[in-house]
């Protein structure tokens, strides 16, 4: 984690098949409603979904306040960064963010409430003011329209962050002696009590980190720290009936892990402990390595360096109950400039191609995957991660929507207690002036914390269905490859093919057509298209739509279909009962490139087979396919192509200069 004006980089850095195309914001739509089902995997519990609201970042983007936020999507909103000096007096940064943006600001502005005061503002390696600014108190509106009532009000909770990358300076000489420590601890509970925060994160990085000031005496000292902590947070929740909770980020580095940490007692006293498994690897490596990989792969130079050694580090070290774990997600890319693929030689970061700033935001690669025809992207499935180059050098890794449905799912299997994300901005992707969330939505979907669209798995109540299959039946789809026919999607048909899309028993004509799920290349839905879903009638109030309600709620709103005739829609958007509903090559039916489709034939081309020369029909790609290679045939919407290009991805309508009209001669 970052704080602003960082100037170096961070986790790790002293320790240590191409075959994806990126195709930018509708192929990012695309997994969002679709890749992530391959993951949906029932949670037993509601999972801690926390995300840091990094408040420097309204400066790349005026709109990135906190009533624009829709925060209903996370249980906790850690609100970075505060940070503390030797004597124990505790900072914000950002006066203009805190105070001086009145229904935009933090604190909510000047209103008719009781006088409050804020913290004082100091950001010691600020260009703007290096000095200190003594605290703001006046009337404020008492939270009616401040950050905190923003995050209460969405039904989460706000949490408030200490330290961060470039503000850990002063904690070694903070926690040193008791009365800074004791300083430190009241002046954190005036700010929780005062600003109704719900609880406090130390984001010190890191106990014992010579390069930070850290020294050996960290360890016992934080431990101490932590246990005097929970013992006023408890003061305060028996005087008060609200219980504080109390977090901690802490390394996966293997030695500053060690140096800085008692496992057992951290793990005991706090109430979770999120682990920051991010920046495993980054500009400071002398060779291109994955920056937040899940799992070891090879040519991984630091062993250890990966989320699931951490946790398994943790857990085993400390014996940690898994529901403590919190695991970490970036919603942000490392490039290092030189190196094409993991394991060749880099040097420094990428900034021809990605700027100056030490952390590519996702939303900054997606708009490369539109703008820049030469940036390739990847997947591994071995780290379980992303990545992304240019032919004329210059590597990046980073998280997309398959890699975070597959981490969120490792969370499932592995009972941990939720994700906590680095940083909520960075994933935010804006069109047409709103916000959506194609990364925090693929965790959401797996942990069954989405919203979902109300009916009976398609039935709905318009009339009697054949056998609607609820969105694709998609039977073990399995985003990270395997062998099937290059994406097999079910029933591919012609992009779609959705058996009668919602005819209404022939008897009349229906306004509302079955959900179809669009593909790179693909219009969207336009604002008042209206759409049979599950069963359920939805009208687009947003454009260009590449979701579907139950993807992307906030984007419809449940409407009727007004018929000339007849029931209203018999099948409700429904296939034939062999492969049924927006499954039938839709898309719903995520990469389906792994060949186990159990929905579908083996090959997946129920639909339209081909042309009687054994030309197979085009089938989607997606992440972890291989990709149409030069000369391959296929047959789409009834013509026969030869691809120009490969590996290709596109269709012949979404890339025509990648493919020419052919025969299967």
């Amino acid at each position: 984690m970052f704080s602003f004006l960082q100037s170096q980089d961070r986790t790790g850095m002293l320790e240590g098949g191409r075959n994806e195309r990126g195709l930018g914001f509708k192929k990012v739509a695309t997994l969002a409603a679709a890749l992530v089902l391959s993951a949906n995997v029932s949670a037993q519990e509601t999972k801690r979904v926390s995300a840091y609201w990094a408040d420097w970042e309204y400066w790349a983007d005026s709109s990135f306040t906190h009533d624009n936020v829709d925060f209903s999507k996370l249980t906790h909103v850690q609100y970075a960064f505060a940070w503390n000096d030797e004597e124990g007096t505790i900072y914000f940064t950002d006066p203009y963010v805190f105070y001086g943006m009145g229904a935009q600001s933090f604190s909510g502005g000047a209103g008719n409430g009781p006088v409050k005061c804020s913290p004082p503002f100091w950001h010691p390696y600020s260009q703007y003011d290096a000095s200190k600014q003594d605290a703001v108190c006046q009337s404020w509106n008492d939270h009616e329209s401040g950050f905190v009532k923003s995050v209460h009000d969405d039904g989460a909770k706000a949490i408030l962050s200490v330290g961060g990358w470039t503000l850990s300076h002063k904690v070694s000489e903070m926690m040193e002696s008791a009365s800074t420590r004791a300083a430190f601890i009241e002046n954190a509970v005036t700010l929780l009590t005062d600003w109704d925060f719900d609880g406090l994160d130390l984001d010190f990085e890191y106990p014992g980190y010579a390069a930070n000031g850290g020294r050996s005496i960290d360890k016992e000292n934080f431990t101490t720290l932590l246990k005097e902590l929970r013992a006023r947070f408890d003061e305060v929740e028996a005087e008060t009936g609200k219980r504080l909770e109390l977090t901690a980020a802490v390394a996966c580095g293997p030695s500053i892990a060690q140096e800085g940490y008692d496992f057992a007692e951290v793990g005991a006293t706090l109430d979770y402990v999120n682990l920051m498994t991010y920046d495993f690897g980054g500009d400071w490596d002398s060779v291109a390595q994955h920056t937040s990989p899940l799992y070891p792969y090879a040519g991984q130079v630091n062993e250890g360096f990966d989320a699931d050694s951490c946790r398994n580090m943790w857990m085993t070290e400390g014996n940690i109950p898994s529901e403590k774990i919190i695991l970490g997600m970036s919603h942000y890319g490392r490039s290092v400039a030189g190196a094409t693929s993991i394991g060749e030689a880099a040097s420094g970061q990428d900034v021809a191609h990605w700027g100056s700033d030490t952390e590519t935001r996702y939303y900054q690669i997606v708009e490369k995957m539109q703008s820049d025809a030469s940036f390739q992207t990847a997947y591994d499935p071995e780290a379980v991660t992303h990545y992304g180059w240019f032919p004329d050098g210059g590597f990046i890794s980073f998280e997309d929507t398959t890699s975070i449905a597959e981490r969120s799912r490792y969370v499932v299997e592995q009972d941990l207690g939720g994700v906590m994300i680095w940083q909520l901005r960075g994933g935010m992707l804006r069109e047409n002036n709103q916000y959506q969330y194609p990364l925090l939505d693929a965790a959401l979907e797996v942990f069954g914390q989405g919203g979902s669209s109300s009916g009976d798995n398609g039935n709905g109540d318009t009339g009697s269905t054949g056998d609607t299959g609820d969105t694709g039946n998609t039977g073990d789809t399995g985003d990270t490859g395997g062998t099937g026919d290059t994406g097999d999607t079910g029933n591919s048909g012609n992009t779609g093919n959705t058996g009668d899309t919602g005819d209404s028993d022939s008897t009349g004509s229906s306004a509302c057509e079955a959900f179809e799920q669009p593909y790179a290349g693909d219009p969207g839905y336009a604002v008042g298209d209206v759409v049979v879903f599950e069963g359920v009638a939805y009208e687009s109030t947003h454009a260009p739509n590449w979701w579907s309600p139950s993807a992307a709620p906030s984007l419809w709103s449940e409407t009727t279909c007004q018929t000339s005739g007849g029931d209203s829609g018999n099948d409700s958007g429904t296939g034939s009962d062999d492969n049924s509903g927006t499954d039938n090559g839709s898309g719903d039916n995520t990469d389906n490139g792994s060949g186990d489709n159990t929905d579908g034939n083996s090959d997946g081309n129920n639909g339209d087979e081909g042309s009687a020369d054994s030309c197979p029909a085009f089938q989607q790609p997606y992440a972890g396919d291989a990709g149409y290679e030069v000369g391959d045939k296929v047959t789409f919407e009834g013509q026969v192509y030869v691809s120009t290009f490969g590996p290709n991805w596109w269709s012949p309508t979404a890339a025509p200069q990648y493919w020419e009209a052919s025969s299967c001669q």
